[in-house]
């Protein structure tokens, strides 16, 4: 059976023991579409002296403290689940010994990209430069996918109203990006991540369903919405030549995660996109190719892992295989969300699933530790 462990760093310091011996529970959240959080829910009493109460009154929670939690399963590397910033506390003060928890909230590094709005304008900067620098600001190492058109001042001018973060998600929702920071498992620095998902990285792991001893998922739902992809028409005046400028996507651009793209050759539905607020026919089919590519995320799944039979940690942002689920729900699927929870009973992991595409493809080697394969 793997043992399960795990470390709490507070402003880069580890926790005391009178702390760790308090913590009941922690709850990491790790998501692809919003930002990651912490929760950490803490025994609190009133000290000998009567004079206050501990944890609360010392001020280890203090606003924007820095808390990592890194976790280790059986003979595995050490992985960070989360480092960051404490955004909220709140008690509930109970009359009767050992009812009063003081619940903590904490953000990923995202947060303080939203502590400030500004207005400015990009002169000459392609969407990607922009993402460069502003995550260089925050001395975020880029992970940053080049973009096209970089406008020149004369002719067009990128504008910023609102937060450093809210501003990069709008520039990555149009280019059909992803946009977060986290910390690099292997190096240790903080990233900043704009870019398509990853779809081409090795699976993580394999995830088995209902495959006797092998099994390593206690729950597993599946439902294929065949009804959402859509392809898309998008018609607009071209800035610079005054001209019609017309997009019609009817493909995905993403890799397809299965045999079977969930965007239909025959009888597709169609969107007509509006105020998309392009200038020009190169960025009209870069927002066009978006919302396909968004649609086509119609196979999705959600369950519960065994932590200790799968013997790992499971990370969202990245593919994992899925076998024992049927020739339609087996292959490899984009893992959105993972909640990550640390308490009495052990460690558990709930996880979000999403594919673009059904069935099974040829490179897919449904290979485990235990040598059994499918």
């Amino acid at each position: 059976m793997a043992n399960v462990s795990y470390t709490l760093l507070i402003d880069d310091q580890p926790a005391i023991p009178d702390l760790l011996n308090v913590i009941q529970q922690i709850e990491v959240e790790d998501h692809a579409e919003m930002a990651d959080m912490m929760r950490l829910s803490v025994a609190i009493s009133v000290k000998d002296s009567c004079s206050g109460w501990n944890v609360v009154d010392d001020n280890v929670f203090h606003r924007l403290a820095k808390v990592r939690v890194n976790v280790n399963v059986g003979s595995g590397k050490t992985e960070p689940l989360l480092e960051a910033y404490v955004t909220e506390t709140n008690a509930d003060l109970a009359n009767q010994p050992g009812q009063s928890i003081l619940h903590v909230v904490a953000m990923e590094p995202t947060v303080l990209m939203h502590l400030q709005e500004t207005v400015r304008d990009w002169p000459n900067m392609a969407d990607s430069d922009i993402a460069n620098e502003i995550f260089r600001k925050y001395g975020f190492n880029p992970v940053v996918d080049q973009t096209q058109p970089s406008w020149q001042e004369n002719d067009y001018t990128v504008m910023q109203r609102g937060t450093d973060i809210q501003f990069l998600q709008s520039l990555a929702k149009r280019n059909g990006y992803e946009c977060y920071v986290q910390l690099n498992p292997d190096s240790g620095v903080v990233e900043g991540h704009f870019h398509l998902p990853q779809l081409q990285d090795a699976a993580q792991g394999v995830l088995s369903v209902n495959m006797g001893d092998a099994t390593n998922v206690n729950s597993f739902h599946a439902r294929y919405d065949a009804i959402g992809p859509t392809t898309a028409k998008a018609s607009n005046i071209d800035i610079e030549s005054k001209d019609d400028q017309t997009s019609n996507i009817d493909q995905q651009a993403l890799t397809d995660l299965g045999s079977t793209s969930t965007l239909p050759s025959d009888n597709p539905r169609v969107t007509l996109l509006s105020g998309t607020g392009v200038s020009s026919t190169a960025e009209l089919q870069t927002a066009a190719q978006a919302e396909v590519d968004r649609s086509s995320w119609a196979i999705t799944a959600n369950g519960e892992l065994n932590t200790v039979a799968y013997g790992d940690v499971l990370r969202a942002k990245r593919p994992v295989l899925v076998r024992g689920a049927g020739k339609q729900f087996s292959g490899t699927y984009y893992v959105e969300q993972v909640t990550h929870t640390i308490n009495g009973d052990g460690y558990s992991q709930q996880f979000s699933l999403r594919r673009n595409a059904s069935g099974v493809t040829p490179n897919q080697k449904f290979v485990v530790s235990t040598g059994l394969s499918s």
